[in-house]
């Protein structure tokens, strides 16, 4: 047993029932291991939603920020994030609702250091919005950080009600989403 197979259905089981109902037990039944012999190969339910939330806000970190860093305009790095995290969404449905989501079951250092994560996703989203409206592309605003978390938001919450079988494609809803910030932020 590895300790991504464990991974892989802690992320399945979580994904489904939320971290504070599923018990080691469902995770050792799932690997097919005895609940004592899980904790060999991990320290804590705790330490894997940890492991598990940062790979999660690790994948969006790592495809967004190079499109928020480009010399593009504004409103294209803004096309370009909407569609990159919606595509991700439809690639990691499960990892994506624990990464944007189930954070809030961790604790002390393991939620500070997650709350850093979120930190960063923020601050991408605050960059290229400040950026648009440095540029002219947005209309300027008086708290530019409440619009970017607003587009957080946005973005996370599509991680409830997503379905990969869902009549809309991740690029269809991808560029509805498009339509609509960029009209609040050039309208």
């Amino acid at each position: 047993m590895s300790p991504a197979q464990i991974e892989r259905e802690a992320i399945r089981l979580f994904s489904e029932k939320t971290y504070p109902l599923v018990g080691m037990r469902d995770i050792s039944d799932a690997v097919e291991l005895l609940p004592g012999s899980l904790y060999v190969h991990i320290t804590s339910k705790e330490d894997l939603l940890l492991k598990i939330v940062e790979r999660g806000i690790g994948i969006y970190l790592s495809a967004l920020t190079p499109i928020v860093e480009s010399e593009k305009p504004a409103q294209d790095r803004i096309r370009d994030v909407i569609s990159s995290y919606l595509r991700l969404l439809d690639a990691n449905l499960d990892i994506t609702k624990i990464a944007m989501f189930q954070w809030r079951y961790l604790n002390g250092e393991n939620l500070a250091s997650i709350l850093e994560l979120r930190d960063q996703i923020d601050g991408l989203f605050v960059r290229v919005v400040t950026d648009g409206i440095a540029a002219g592309e947005f209309n300027s605003v008086r708290h530019p950080h409440v619009v970017a978390i607003s587009l957080v938001g946005l973005l996370s919450s599509t991680a409830q009600w997503y379905s990969v079988q869902g009549a809309l494609s991740a690029d269809d809803i991808a560029e509805q989403l498009s339509d609509i910030v960029l009209g609040g932020l050039t309208g």
